[in-house]
């Protein structure tokens, strides 16, 4: 049995992997319907991604995931410099600059050279 590659289970499985972590987590303890269905369709699409690896999914996918991203650190930013942020706003960076990792390499990752 052969296993995976390292390039390929960095550039293909740890970021789609970190989401569908993340939009489950989110599904499952969200009381909203709405939000649940909307989180609910981006799994089933980060999931979809994963199996046929489709390039223009994951491209949209991590442009989106990027700029919401962008978009939290901008927020937490804020609270820092008006003086509002506590300790736990360390934990919540540390999420954020990885889902930017993350959201760079589900763009990136997906090359027709790799292979299973």
């Amino acid at each position: 049995m052969k296993l995976p590659d390292k390039k390929l289970i960095m550039l293909l499985w740890l970021p789609s992997i970190f989401y569908i972590v993340i939009f489950f987590t989110h599904t499952f303890f969200s009381p909203f319907l709405a939000v649940n269905l909307i989180a609910g369709g981006v799994l089933l699409l980060l999931i979809a991604n994963l199996v046929f690896r489709n390039i223009i999914i994951s491209k949209i996918l991590g442009i989106v995931f990027l700029l919401g991203s962008l978009y939290f650190l901008l927020a937490l930013l804020d609270d820092v410099f008006d003086g509002e942020a506590s300790i736990g706003y360390l934990f919540g960076g540390f999420i954020i600059l990885f889902s930017i990792a993350m959201s760079v390499l589900l763009m990136v990752g997906y090359d027709k050279k790799l292979s299973y």
